[in-house]
């Protein structure tokens, strides 16, 4: 209480300053009647001047029309209550400064009692009001309402439709009997809908009025289930200038695509103040096409909105909160006279300049022509327009009255005196009171209300004709209802309406066409759109209206708008490509098992040997893993089989080239030898151990190389990324680089093999094997570089892989082992060891040989033996210092024998033979010594031949049997020599 009267003080130095700076005599009279409970009234009774706070001059349906309804409903309602009710009405001048004063006036007249008015029996000079009904304004209630809250006295609403007063945090004590502005906003969004206009201007009132209701439109209009779009707004002050007007409109013309319909969330003066603005425009140099217009409930069905712009308003749409006429109050209205109704304070003012008269006039004035004197004969029922919201003032007034009659019989029922005294003082409880009133009005219209304080909506949608009914301007073509709490609400269009162009016929307001399947639109500018085409992985999301992906696995839809799963794509091995690949490789295992069933079988045979056999094996065995590795390939991708084409296919084909490389090497090796004219050393590491071991060095390179990938990349199985989205394929998932490293290392190894190839191409024509090679390496290096042209172009890459790995072994067992198959199983006569040595009847060695002598061995050794037909000659000299060694030059010359010689015999060593002998001359001696003349002969022979054909030692060197077995084979029983190191 003590928070109240501070507030009281404060507001008292406000009135008293208020009282210098306006009339008092204009805006604080007071329609009044007396009542044991007493409730205020805040109307219009004046306009608003432009420009000012001031008031100007009577408003007819505002302010008289809703004052006479008002005591009207009083006077009706006491002969149904147990108490006498009592009205207060003031004047709040359609502005908020005002309304706040008036208020001011009801607050003072309800604190500032004595002591003794809290005693019955007390003599106070005026009740209380225990309720303030409007005022008319939004802006106004929301500025009363924060003063009444103050001193909780309950606010009921009959015309302030802001949604800000349903927010029971800020404005605890306010209720109203029409719907928020909300609903408004619904049922222009409905009525939008019904006539497909999607591409509409929204200009609205400076204030809370019109702010609030274009943000509780745009909210619907943004809402997904919306297809409305606002290509333009502005917000202009009521009370702005003509020219302002016209600059809104003329800015909403020039839009680059203008919207045909305007919606104006305006009061009624903003509403006719545009439509004087499109009169100037449209019948002026600029010829502005008319727009259509839909009106809020400022406007409703007010005729002074309309007064003398018939035409332009022709074809509008306006929102009026339902009220029908009131039953016999025109006649009771239009029987008032200034006479008959003194109650009414401004009732005088009003006769006056309705009908342009005065009822007194100074002795100045008597005899002016232009000043009328008021006859009493004027009739009210001329012109007569009847407020639409005066059904709501009897609506507010009837549930303060109903809530004080249900209050009262809950807590007066022994002393009414005392009670009605006390009811005064408690707001709270009469608010709640007034918040549980149920009833339905004279019209059937059920009146109750929400948590909120807020009532049901029913909106009539007007269409105004105009000049077509002079009697009802506004024709009733629909109505618009919420149902029940939830915001169901229904739009029932019930009759034709006619449009800005005076027809039926239904404009357009859109700016752009709806975008076909697969489209989204894209804005250029405000609500106008260019339709995109999403991606084919894309669908349209219609709520937000963008391209959205499918997430992988899967695809849109036919409408595109939502996505699919895709089914995965298996391996099909009934595919010619598969089925193809497949019987090349089993072909290929099959010729391989059998090539080396036969290399196996025929394993000590000359054409065998002469391949090294250990090595052969070995290819053979790189060769079937190359074939293998294509049901790897070609099956449904998984780790392990993934892991197999990772691992097996290098490694393979690094056996097969590692030991081509080696064999080549050592050929090279065995050439580049030969070609210098004294073999001064033997060339190391050509036996069959050392050739192996080798070759496994350098599969153990690859080995690896391969592991080092397999740790940075491990293989695994994943849906090709070519084929994504659009297709699920599996297949093994290994960066290009991790996949074609290890095959470097292969490439590396086949270009040794092709330069090796390449400079042993002029071996002896009988040992042809190193041709055989060289071709190999010459059709692989063309298979190996179309396989990385194709693997980087291809999508079909295991299919390319497993063709390249048949066809690449395809060509090294074609070449290398055919024609030893040929030999072995078509010509056996040739597999003979003649067929694989030189030529030539002269195999000279050239050397050095420390050796130790005695003085003691200074002899000459010398054997023979003969037979009939045939001898062979071996002679040796050798030269050695007088220091008991030096070097030994030795000469053997080999001649065929016939093969009925017996035996052989040396004079330092001895050697078994059955039917062959040999003669083997060996001469040691000083340096000074001579040698025998046939020796020296020999020697001399083998120095000539070697000059002529130095590559003839080289073909002897390429076998892996001894000079023994050489000499057997040929038919002749070799003699043991004397021991020479070759250099």
């Amino acid at each position: 209480m003590l928070y109240s009267h501070v507030t009281l003080l404060m507001l008292r130095v406000v009135d008293v300053v208020a009282k210098t700076t306006v009339q008092q005599s204009a805006r604080m009279l007071v329609a009044e009647i007396h009542g044991e409970i007493q409730i205020g009234a805040l109307f219009p009774i004046h306009r608003q001047i432009a420009g000012s706070e001031s008031c100007g001059e009577i408003w007819e349906q505002y302010g008289i029309q809703r004052s006479e309804i008002a005591m009207l409903t009083v006077k009706q309602l006491n002969e149904e209550l147990p108490f006498k009710l009592g009205l207060s009405i003031r004047d709040s001048c359609w502005t908020e400064r005002i309304a706040m004063e008036q208020t001011i006036a009801f607050l003072r007249e309800g604190v500032a009692q004595c002591s003794c008015c809290q005693t019955p029996g007390c003599n106070k000079k005026s009740v209380p009001v225990v309720a303030v009904i409007g005022p008319g304004k939004s802006s106004s209630t929301i500025a009363v309402q924060n003063l009444l809250q103050v001193f909780r006295i309950p606010q009921v609403g009959y015309s302030a439709t802001t949604p800000d007063l349903s927010d029971k945090e800020q404005f605890g004590y306010f209720l109203r009997v029409v719907p928020s502005d909300v609903f408004q906003a619904q049922a222009i969004n409905r009525l939008l809908h019904h006539y497909n206009w999607t591409y509409v201007a929204v200009l609205y009132s400076a204030g809370n009025y019109g702010e609030k209701g274009f943000e509780s439109l745009e909210k619907l209009i943004a809402h997904r289930s919306s297809s409305v779009c606002i290509a333009y707004s502005e917000k202009i002050k009521t009370l702005a200038s003509e020219q302002e007007y016209r600059q809104v409109l003329t800015r909403l013309d020039s839009q680059n695509s203008r919207p045909q319909v305007v919606v104006c969330f305006c009061e009624g003066a903003s509403m006719r103040m545009f439509f004087k603005a499109q009169k100037h425009l449209a019948d002026g140099k600029m010829q502005m096409k008319r727009f259509q217009w839909i009106g809020s409930d400022g406007w409703a069905d007010r005729n002074d909105v309309v007064e003398d712009l018939e035409e332009e308003a022709e074809g509008s749409f306006s929102i009026r909160i339902h009220a029908p006429k009131i039953p016999g109050f025109r006649q009771y209205y239009t029987a008032l006279h200034p006479e008959n109704n003194t109650m009414n304070p401004w009732f005088r003012e009003f006769w006056q300049q309705k009908f342009n008269c005065q009822f007194a006039v100074s002795k100045e004035d008597k005899n002016n022509e232009n000043i009328r004197i008021c006859s009493g004969d004027e009739n009210l029922d001329e012109q007569y327009k009847e407020d639409p919201k005066l059904s709501q003032v009897i609506n507010s007034i009837r549930v303060v009255a109903l809530g004080l009659k249900a209050m009262y019989q809950d807590r007066c029922r022994d002393n009414s005196t005392l009670c009605t005294e006390m009811l005064s003082r408690n707001g709270t409880l009469l608010y709640e009171y007034l918040l549980n009133v149920t009833y339905s009005d004279q019209f059937k219209q059920p009146v109750y209300f929400d948590r909120n304080g807020d009532p049901p909506a029913w909106y009539d949608i007007l269409n105004y004709i105009g000049t077509k009914d002079l009697d009802n301007p506004y024709n009733e073509v629909g109505s618009f209802k919420s149902i029940n709490d939830y915001g169901v609400e229904e739009l029932d269009m019930t009759a034709k309406s006619m449009f800005f162009d005076k027809t039926e016929l239904l404009p357009e307001s859109v700016c752009s066409r709806p975008c076909g399947i697969g489209q989204r639109q894209r804005e250029t500018m405000a609500c106008c759109w260019i339709c995109e085409s999403c991606l084919d992985i894309q669908y349209v999301n219609k709520t937000t209206n963008q391209c959205m992906n499918c997430t992988l696995g899967s695809w849109p839809n036919a409408n595109r708008t939502g996505c699919e799963y895709i089914i995965p794509e298996v391996v099909s091995w009934t595919s010619f490509g598969h089925i193809l690949a497949l019987v090349l490789a089993v072909t290929g295992i099959i010729t391989s098992m059998a090539t080396l069933a036969v290399f196996l079988r025929h394993n000590s045979t000359p054409v065998v040997k002469s391949t090294t056999r250990e090595l052969s094996y070995i290819i053979l065995s790189g060769l079937v893993a190359c074939y293998a590795v294509s049901f790897a390939l070609l099956a449904t991708p998984s780790t392990t089989s993934c892991f197999i084409t990772r691992v097996i296919p290098p490694i393979a084909f690094a056996v097969v080239y590692s030991a081509l490389l080696t064999k080549t090497n050592r050929i090279a090796r065995i050439l580049a030898g030969s070609k210098k004219r004294i073999l001064t050393k033997k060339p190391r590491f050509l036996t069959t151990f050392s050739q192996v071991v080798i070759t496994w060095i350098l599969v153990a390179v690859q080995c690896v190389i391969v592991g080092v990938g397999l740790m940075r990349d491990w293989p695994d199985a994943t849906y090709a990324k070519y084929a994504l989205p659009r297709k699920l394929i599996l297949e093994c998932d290994t960066e290009t680089k991790s996949f074609l490293i290890p095959f470097f290392w292969d490439f590396f190894l086949i270009t040794l093999c092709t330069l090796y190839a390449f400079k042993t191409r002029n071996l002896p024509e009988n040992f042809n094997e190193a041709k055989f090679i060289g071709f190999t390496m010459y059709c692989t290096v063309v298979v190996w570089i179309a396989f990385l042209v194709l693997h980087m172009g291809t999508t079909h890459k295991a299919l390319v892989m497993s063709f390249s790995y048949s066809l690449s072994a395809s060509v090294a067992l074609a070449l290398l082992f055919f024609p030893k198959l040929y030999i072995i199983l078509m010509h056996p006569e040739k597999n003979i060891r003649a067929s694989y040595t030189t030529t030539k009847l002269i195999r000279c060695h050239f050397g050095n040989s420390q050796a130790a002598y005695d003085s003691t061995s200074k002899q000459q050794h010398l054997g023979s033996k003969t037979t009939a037909r045939t001898s062979v000659q071996s002679g040796s000299a050798s030269k050695s210092s007088s220091m008991g060694g030096g070097v030994t030059r030795t000469a053997s010359v080999h001649v065929p024998v016939s093969r009925g010689s017996t035996h052989s015999t040396d004079v330092s060593t001895q050697t078994e033979a059955a039917s062959k002998f040999s003669r083997s001359f060996s001469i040691v001696g000083r340096k000074k010594q001579g040698l025998d003349d046939d020796v020296q002969q020999l020697v001399d022979a083998c120095r000539r031949y070697q000059d002529e054909k130095i590559n003839s030692s080289a073909a002897n060197l390429l076998l892996e049997e001894s000079e023994d077995e050489l000499l057997r084979s040929r038919g002749v029983q070799p003699l043991a020599l004397s021991q020479a190191t070759p250099l």
